[in-house]
């Protein structure tokens, strides 16, 4: 960014003679400007003393992810293979076990298996990029969320209670993959810390408001994790899903380093890729979900992935397919095409209502 600038000005700066004093003022203060605003469209802000704000109101307030530079405990130093090992032993664990790297939920390209801890470590730090392997924690009792707790882990992460606050914390979970591997396209009804700990990830985010352009079913997309694949293929992508082309090109991409968070509100879609880190095979992280103090208790007792649909979302998710999707269809075409355009205006309404403006200095 230093560089790119200074090119700027230098390119400006040769212009002088040729221009008045204050005529090459303003247009190098155009430049800087466009210049800033385009690398605002693809990146997101880091602010390392974020956490140090009381209560943390920035962020229970704040509806655009942001990357935040703070200190997460002795995890980023003490996780090696050996430690975990140690620490898990016997632990059996269901794994995602697939032959590629593109992982989709909605054809379930993957299998999954039990093992012991140290096998899975084994077979990922063994693979050859034929086989890929995905780890998401789960508490020993099924029903409830996981938690770092349960893996004895909990003493080594840690996020400053600043930040914390006024969240109320859903669930820890850890996560270990193969290297290369990618995470399919879906959203969470949680807030969420992302906590890169060893490797490299490659985050792409979209705007809620590119929701209808995803194919988005449940909570994940049809898309799975194609759009991480290779520039080449996604022209095909395209053809397949034409409404996602325009939602890719105002996507926000980040590559997250060992030690870095990425705080990801709610409802924002998102896909990971586990990028290559030297001879390490493991691309280790730990997501902390957080319940917004606003909808608290609009949250489903039952939900422990946290990816369960708001209750009166449920509600009204319910009514709609049973109730309001029958009765349209028995209208004749055009009449029906008429009521759906009607009631799709009243939604719309509904949804531009008291949207939260979050258009900060630190806006992603």
């Amino acid at each position: 960014m230093v560089k790119s600038t200074m090119q700027m000005l230098l390119r400006c700066i040769a212009r002088v003679g040729l221009l008045s004093a204050g005529a090459s003022l303003v247009m190098l203060l155009a430049r800087l400007i466009r210049g800033m605003q385009e690398r605002r469209r693809t990146s997101l802000v880091c602010d390392q003393h974020l956490w140090q704000v009381p209560g943390g109101t920035c962020l229970h307030n704040r509806y655009n992810p942001l990357l935040l530079k703070v200190h997460i405990g002795s995890c980023i130093r003490k996780w090696t293979d050996d430690y975990l090992r140690e620490r898990l032993k016997d632990t059996k664990i269901s794994v995602h076990v697939s032959e590629t790297p593109f992982l989709n939920f909605e054809n379930k390209n993957f299998t999954y298996q039990v093992l012991q801890f140290d096998a899975f470590l084994d077979q990922l730090q063994q693979s050859t990029g034929s086989r890929f392997l995905y780890y998401r924690s789960q508490h020993s009792q099924r029903k409830k969320p996981s938690s770092l707790e349960v893996l004895a882990l909990s003493e080594d992460f840690s996020l400053p209670p600043d930040l914390l606050m006024p969240f109320e914390i859903h669930s820890t979970v850890l996560r270990i993959a193969s290297t290369g591997l990618c995470m399919w396209l879906h959203y969470d009804v949680c807030d969420n810390f992302l906590c890169c700990i060893r490797g490299r990830k490659r985050v792409v985010l979209f705007h809620p408001d590119d929701i209808g352009r995803l194919y988005i079913s449940g909570s994940s997309s049809a898309l799975g994790s194609r759009l991480l694949g290779k520039v080449a293929d996604l022209e095909e992508l395209w053809a397949e899903f034409p409404l996602a082309k325009a939602a890719w090109n105002r996507r926000r991409e980040i590559e997250l380093l060992a030690g870095d968070v990425l705080f990801l509100p709610a409802f924002w879609p998102h896909c990971t890729e586990a990028l290559p880190h030297g001879p390490d095979k493991a691309s280790i992280s730990v997501n902390m979900f957080v319940l917004h103090p606003e909808t608290m208790a609009l949250h489903d007792p039952k939900d422990i992935w946290a990816n369960r649909e708001l209750l009166p979302a449920q509600e009204a998710t319910k009514v709609f397919e049973e109730k309001v999707l029958p009765s349209l269809s028995k209208l004749p075409a055009v009449s029906r095409s008429f009521y759906c355009k009607k009631l799709a205006v009243q939604l719309e309404n509904l949804a531009s209502l008291q949207v939260p403006d979050s258009n900060d200095a630190n806006e992603a």
